[in-house]
């Protein structure tokens, strides 16, 4: 059979079978939508068990099926009416609609950190918000997100015990709550710490809350890391917690190298991504619309490919206890 010819039948037999996943995934998306939306209504016993259907449910589609048929049914859960129902959680609902214009944004993660859905001022929640709140914020991937704030907060401790007054450099800092946690920081223990992000507003917060305590808020994006004053710097301890989901493997690497390279001899660099297919995932793509770049160790261990390896003391992954974020750890010579 002609090659041509032969890749005509391939791609039709793909765009066949796209179509007919389609069809069948919708059908059963509708079913689990329709089901969810009858539980919401019930009351916030039901509501839990909503809750639980519905992550289970949307994880299994996901796992199932092709990225294209996938965005489909992304589709279909925003147009549902149980989006309605979802989004009196304050949480999920500021994710979908992202004020600030973009998701993930620091109140997002002040909302998994404190546990709280009236920080931002909803004073005026539904006891279905709440009740979704509750259960959104205690979810594996919220749970990782804390537990990845409480390791920074050591780790920066541990720096503060091995150099005295290290410099710090925080890499889209958001509101830089892990400061607060640090026996170090509140005891101004820390030498240079630079907090950096593209949100003004962020930094506004990590102003107040960090007033001389050595830390310094500097509003930029990531290319000053390559041209400005703070690329001239040099800093014992370098790490990003959130940045990396957003970032392509090309500009992810090139990222790794260059702040590898602003560390002083002995110097730390911690990166964090989130894991590729867990649980939460398909919930937040569709009803938070928060679409992340998942790295597994290997793939984040891969970032520091480009760093000669007589330079580096030590390079280490780890995974956070809740089993969603991988933790690069790198210790220049």
């Amino acid at each position: 059979m002609p090659l041509e010819l032969s890749l005509r039948n391939a791609l039709r037999l793909r765009s066949h079978s796209f179509a007919a996943q389609t069809s069948v995934t919708s059908v059963a998306a509708r079913s689990l939508l329709d089901h969810v939306e009858a539980g919401l209504r019930e009351g916030s016993g039901a509501a839990e068990e909503a809750m639980l259907e519905l992550f289970s449910g949307l994880y299994s589609l996901k796992s199932s099926m092709m990225p294209e048929a996938w965005e489909s049914i992304v589709a279909q859960c925003v147009a549902h009416p149980v989006a309605g129902l979802i989004h009196q959680d304050p949480f999920t609902a500021r994710s979908f609609y992202k004020p600030r214009g973009y998701a993930g944004d620091a109140v997002l993660i002040d909302y998994i950190y404190t546990e709280n859905p009236r920080i931002a001022g909803n004073q005026a929640i539904s006891a279905l918000g709440e009740t979704i709140f509750r259960f959104t914020t205690a979810a594996p991937a919220s749970a990782g997100v804390r537990a990845r704030r409480d390791i920074m907060a050591c780790i920066i401790d541990e720096s503060c015990a091995v150099v005295d007054r290290p410099h710090i450099l925080s890499v889209a800092c958001g509101h830089l709550r892990e400061a607060t946690l640090c026996r170090s920081v509140l005891s101004g223990h820390v030498g240079r710490f630079v907090a950096l992000d593209q949100d003004q507003l962020s930094l506004d917060v990590v102003k107040d809350a960090t007033a001389d305590r050595g830390v310094i808020p500097v509003c930029s994006s990531i290319k000053s890391l390559f041209r400005g004053d703070i690329a001239q710097e040099r800093f014992d301890l370098i790490y990003s917690t959130g940045l990396y989901d957003y970032l392509d493997d090309r500009i992810a690497g090139k990222l790794t190298c260059r702040l590898f390279d602003m560390l002083n001899p002995g110097g730390r660099l911690v990166i964090a991504n989130f894991l590729p297919d867990i649980w939460c995932a398909a919930f937040m793509e569709t009803f938070m619309g928060w679409k992340l770049v998942y790295r597994d160790s290997s793939q984040i261990h891969a970032l520091a490919n480009e760093v000669p390896d007589e330079q580096v003391a030590s390079r280490r992954t780890f995974i956070e206890k809740n089993a969603n974020i991988v933790v690069l750890d790198l210790i220049r010579q």
